[in-house]
């Protein structure tokens, strides 16, 4: 009589302690031929196999019973066949069948057949209750663990990519990768410059050595859950919950939260053939579209309206008239000398009082919005409790709050940290704007490109004419200019002909040094809710 074998190990323990698949096979044989059965199949599971990949094996192996006729099926004991009822169900049904299926159980020393005596049956059905039950309180063991390896700060399970784990069996951490965190590092530093997608950011990584473990490219979807795991920034997401980790963090929060932005943004960044100097950074005056650009006449680059929305603009603008107009912005801050620049930073980089001034009244605002948040939550609770608000309503709200608070404590965080400098910031916004067409000339186009959104919130494209508006540190530093223009012209007015070459710039002077005093009136974290991020761009950009 045909035979299957069905051998399983599920614990690398029993393998190493003489229970080896081999050794299981071989006592299964043994037994198959004392009752001259031929064995057909042999069916193995290790202990390596996922749950998942268990079930499917016994389903092939069921299957191949009932495809071939197969009429015994021999297994260790009664845990090596099955730890789920369900699978027991099947293994009943089959049994039922025919009254010379049989399971035979060698260890247990045991047949399982419809003929069986009820005595028989009774000790199978509390042998496989056993089995699920040993399932049930292992699966209860390992959330347990896993619980509070969460609670301990350390991810339960293996690291993303860019981290590796060291040490003993209930003492393994993770550490980043030597080999592949710096890539990690890069990934999130060039997808939160705004100049790549995810597809051309794929790309440049994989030219970089990121790859899979067979050394191919990750797919796009791969990037994307890498870009949102708060793993790198030391934080550890388990089931949907995420906690503080212990680890070592790759990047910043403020570099994961930016990357966050982009992603979320409708002008999240698109894969093209080709990076144009300002692409995805004007609109339409006229309909508020966007404004593509493409080349013509082999290597003359145009603007034009993409007339996604019904709009009358027909004129393309040449890539070098838009550069030539906003050069007049450039060379309008030329308005102040060299000498002048240098004396205004130096006031500046004196001072740190007004970012004390201007740190400490943000965070006093922001903890009195948090306490009213708190105040919102309860009343929504005493609501719920008298049901004036669904169970709907409740959650969808609380929700909405403590996502508000959240961003509270994380803003207070970054007013807190010592690496926030505004007064930097500003220093090198200052210097960026009196070095602009210098800057822009001799950078490259990716440099240019971020220098314009430091320099421009909005940049607007109507009749091959440029509207702009300038971040609000660069238009009130440009207020500044255009006042000290206006008082030199006016005190060369007034100045007599005999005094012209008298030193009588005081009033001049003091509009330049009244700089340092509207640091106070900028909202710096609306304007920079990522500082960190924002003075290392503009460091290198000012190098």
């Amino acid at each position: 009589m045909k035979c299957v074998i069905f051998a399983r190990v599920s614990s690398k323990e029993q393998e190493e302690t003489g229970y080896s698949l081999d050794a299981q096979e071989k006592q299964l044989t043994e037994h198959a031929n004392q009752h001259s059965f031929s064995v057909v199949k042999k069916f193995r599971i290790s202990e390596s196999a996922s749950g998942a990949k268990a079930r499917q094996a016994f389903s092939e192996m069921m299957s191949f019973i009932q495809d071939e006729d197969i009429h015994v099926l021999i297994c260790e004991k009664t845990d090596r066949l099955t730890r789920s009822r369900k699978d027991a169900v099947t293994i009943d049904e089959w049994v039922k069948e025919d009254e010379t299926n049989e399971v035979h159980f060698v260890r247990e020393n045991f047949v399982l057949s419809r003929n069986s005596k009820a005595n028989e049956k009774f000790i199978w059905g509390i042998k496989v209750e056993v089995a699920q039950y040993y399932t049930d309180n292992l699966s209860e063991e390992v959330k347990k663990g896993q619980a509070e390896k969460i609670r301990q700060g350390w991810l339960p399970t293996k690291p993303p990519i860019g981290y590796k784990t060291v040490g003993e069996k209930g003492h393994k951490i993770h550490v980043p990768n030597e080999e592949t965190a710096p890539l990690i590092r890069e990934m999130f530093k060039l997808y939160a410059s705004g100049e790549y997608s995810v597809i051309s950011l794929n790309k440049k990584m994989y030219e970089e050595g990121l790859h899979s473990r067979d050394g191919a490219k990750f797919a796009k979807s791969r990037i994307h859950t890498l870009l949102k795991d708060p793993f790198y920034y030391g934080c550890v997401r388990w089931n949907g919950v995420v906690s503080a980790g212990k680890h070592e963090p790759l990047i910043s929060q403020q570099l994961f939260e930016k990357v966050q932005s982009i992603l979320r943004s409708r002008t999240t960044p698109h894969h093209e053939r080709h990076q144009f100097q300002f692409s995805k950074m004007m609109k339409c005056g006229e309909c508020k579209g966007s404004i593509t650009a493409e080349i013509k006449k082999g290597c003359h680059i145009y603007y034009h309206c993409n007339h996604y929305k019904n709009c009358s603009q027909k004129k393309y603008a040449t890539e070098h008239s838009i550069e030539e107009q906003l050069f007049g912005v450039f060379r309008f801050f030329e308005a102040i000398t060299p000498k002048e620049a240098e004396r205004i930073k130096g006031r500046i980089r004196k001072d740190h009082e007004a970012e004390i001034e201007y740190k400490e009244q943000k965070i006093k605002t922001l903890n009195a919005r948090y306490l009213r948040n708190e105040r919102r939550i309860d009343v929504l609770f005493d609501a719920r409790l008298d049901e004036k608000i669904t169970q709907d309503m409740w959650e969808r709200k609380n929700t909405e709050i403590s996502e508000a608070q959240d961003k509270i404590q994380s803003q207070i965080k970054i007013l807190k940290n010592e690496d926030t400098k505004y007064h930097e910031i500003w220093l090198h916004i200052v210097d960026l704007a009196f070095r602009a067409r210098e800057i822009y000339e001799k950078r490259s186009p990716k440099d240019r490109r971020l220098m314009l959104r430091h320099i421009f919130s909005n940049l607007i494209l109507q009749d091959r004419n440029v509207a702009y508006t300038l971040r609000k540190p660069v238009e009130i530093l440009a207020k500044r200019v255009q006042e000290r223009v206006d008082a030199e012209k006016t005190f060369e007015l007034k100045k007599p002909l005999k005094n012209k070459a008298s030193n009588g710039f005081s009033s001049k002077n003091d509009l330049l040094l009244a700089l340092k005093d509207d640091f106070r009136t900028i909202d710096w974290m609306n304007v920079y809710p990522y500082p960190e991020i924002a003075l290392e761009e503009l460091k290198s950009l000012c190098a």
